[in-house]
């Protein structure tokens, strides 16, 4: 789906046309699926990723400038309530548990394994840098894309992807030595 066509959806689904806001979401929702994957447990992905395209249901009227922006700033907003809730509830997702599990025995699906590493270490990143890596990497976004998102310049954008980059290469580089 090219620029013009969301664009024209878009226009349709803001005056209430049902079935121009089932194509935009259609056309998203794997996006924010993965999205969501990289920035909460597999438990709780797609729960909040419908819970993004229920509030852009209730505020499509309203939305203005960029759409993938704003989409992209509601994800990232579900899944920070959804991390608070859990810090109040002190919960652990079992993804963690399991990757620690495999982290740390012997486990003949070494590819699952190292799969799971790279979660893990995603995982042990600061929000702002999990949230850039899964915006930049996973995602495919652009620097300037990214900072519309999140509302910074693009300098910070580049400074917090040689951060989070680092802590991803030091995290990775400890796990690696433990599976040798």
């Amino acid at each position: 789906m090219n620029q013009g066509e969301i664009e024209s959806l878009l226009e349709k689904a803001r005056r209430g046309e049902a079935e121009a806001l089932a194509q935009l979401c259609g056309h998203f929702y794997p996006k924010m699926l993965k999205y969501m994957h990289y920035r909460v447990d597999a438990a709780s992905a797609e729960d909040l990723t419908g819970e993004v395209f229920v509030r852009v249901l209730r505020h499509i009227s309203d939305q203005k400038g960029s759409f993938v922006a704003w989409l992209y700033r509601i994800a990232a907003n579900a899944a920070t309530d959804h991390a608070r809730a859990r810090k109040i509830r002190r919960e652990s997702p079992m993804d963690e548990r399991a990757t620690e599990t495999i982290a740390g025995g012997d486990n003949p699906a070494d590819v699952v394994g190292r799969q799971m590493d790279i979660r893990t270490a995603i995982a042990r990143l600061t929000d702002d840098q999990r949230e850039l890596v899964t915006l930049k990497f996973i995602q495919g976004l652009s620097n300037s894309e990214i900072a519309e998102i999140t509302d910074r310049k693009q300098g910070t954008i580049r400074g917090l992807q040689f951060r989070a980059l680092a802590a991803l290469r030091e995290l990775l580089g400890g796990e690696e030595k433990r599976h040798e």
